[in-house]
């Protein structure tokens, strides 16, 4: 089946191209110019979400895990947009692609992205990473997460195939070792989570030459773990990408091998071409990142293919904006970053900086410390209200290649020579399995924090 559409420009998706998927109708609910869809990886979805833009109409995934509950929300919203979007006569604007910001969990928060956008996003992608028809993805993210419109459509737009990995088998490492050497993937793209469970399924001498590029995206992966991927991979061009589902990626650092192994911090590199990225400094004014020099401040970002807003509560919501001057409007990321002549490194999330024991800290710099230990593979940290006191947690998994699970006692020495006494962890949880993973494959936090009660 060709998925191809003229009312948009641009779309051409080849899903008779998407292999391993599972060639069934997804579950739905559809009305006058909108579905909303569950995230099944099925050729049929990727139609049915085309020709739906394609028509100018709204187009909704939610995980395919989500709650009855929570789908139906979404079904209520996006119809009563969708209806009130037609009576204005909104339909000639184009059609709409709505993802989740999250999970499965709370009340939902949907992130409108114009066709017209993920067109120029598509174009982008084939170029820079040079897709064509001999292009052959993994794709092993959700497809309600934003990666996918790189990983599946950009690919699909430029003729190349797409092997549509099953989100719930991703710690199978039987199953995922079957993908790689069956299909043979020139293409990846990874979360740091799903990037752990792709080197634990493949042993260290099973090199994969076929594998030319790899991206990291959606956070910070250990670096024994980059450097397990980079002995496997080691034809591979790596690149770190930045950005958020409501302006997609916006900057990009590419690595070699070794690079991409050795780093202690991997920076989030450039602003991609026709991206706007600009530092809000701490003592005020703003400055673009190609003139910041060396500094630090907050992200403010605006892409050619960012989100129209939130649907939210069947209305159209703008996303939260800055007015700088000599700039349009840009879209506050909440991240603090150094800029090394035009070069960004990421330090954390202003809303993880929290205050314990009368001390400011950073619950990313307590993250990224457990990882530089070498003994935790994922780490994830929190403040837990215990009695009248606020105690700081922190959840880890064994590190990629650890003999033997380190104890509390190995991860606090560890950790007492990266962190100062006030931002060591009071209490520790070791998962002796992968952690829990919310709707768009990233660590769930509320059920890492729910399965570590009682401990």
């Amino acid at each position: 089946m060709h998925v191809v559409g003229g009312g948009s420009g641009g779309w051409s998706l080849r899903s008779d191209r998407i292999l391993e998927a599972r060639d069934e109708e997804p579950a739905a609910s559809t009305g006058p110019g909108f579905g909303v869809y569950r995230a099944l990886k099925s050729p049929r979805l990727i139609g049915e979400c085309v020709s739906l833009l394609d028509r100018g109409g709204v187009a909704a995934l939610v995980p395919a895990s989500a709650a009855d509950g929570y789908f139906d929300q979404v079904v209520r919203q996006v119809a009563h947009f969708a209806e009130s979007r037609d009576t204005a006569g909104d339909t000639a604007a184009g059609g709409i692609l709505a993802l989740p910001t999250s999970g499965s969990t709370g009340s939902p928060k949907l992130v409108a992205i114009p066709a017209e956008g993920i067109v120029r996003f598509m174009e982008w992608g084939k170029r820079y990473f040079g897709f064509d028809a001999s292009t052959v993805s993994l794709s092993l993210s959700p497809w309600n997460f934003d990666v996918s419109l790189l990983d599946t459509w950009a690919v699909l737009a430029a003729g190349g195939t797409v092997v549509a990995a099953d989100a719930a088998r991703l710690q199978d490492t039987d199953y995922l070792r079957r993908l790689v050497f069956e299909h043979r993937p020139t293409f990846l793209q990874t979360v740091p989570s799903t990037l752990d469970a792709l080197v634990k399924a493949i042993a260290e001498d099973d090199v994969q030459e076929s594998v030319t590029g790899l991206v990291l995206t959606g956070g910070v992966a250990a670096q024994v773990t980059r450097g397990a991927a980079a002995r496997r991979f080691p034809s591979a061009v790596f690149y770190n990408v930045y950005g958020a589902t409501e302006v997609n990626d916006c900057s990009i650092q590419e690595l070699s091998a070794r690079e991409f192994a050795e780093a202690d911090t991997l920076p989030l590199g450039e602003p991609i071409t026709g991206c706007d990225i600009v530092l809000g400094l701490p003592e005020g004014g703003h400055v673009p990142v190609d003139h910041a020099g060396d500094a630090e401040g907050e992200v403010l970002v605006r892409t050619p293919w960012m989100a129209l807003g939130y649907l939210m509560d069947g209305a159209l919501h703008p996303l939260p904006a800055v007015e700088v001057e000599g700039h349009r409007t840009l879209y506050p990321m909440k991240d603090r970053v150094s800029c090394t002549a035009g070069r960004l490194t990421y330090l954390g999330r202003r809303d993880r900086t929290v205050k314990i024991r009368g001390q400011r800290i950073d619950l990313d710099e307590i993250e990224q410390a457990a990882r530089r230990t070498g003994l935790a593979g994922m780490a994830c940290a929190w403040i837990g209200e215990e009695g009248s006191d606020a105690e700081l947690h922190l959840a880890y998994t064994t590190a990629e290649h650890a003999p033997r699970p380190a104890s509390g006692l190995q991860v606090r020495m560890q950790l007492s020579r990266l962190l100062p006494s006030f931002a060591m962890p009071n209490r520790l949880h070791l998962f002796d399995r992968p952690f829990p993973l919310n709707g768009n494959g990233k660590p769930d936090l509320p059920m890492i924090k729910k399965q570590t009660e009682g401990k």
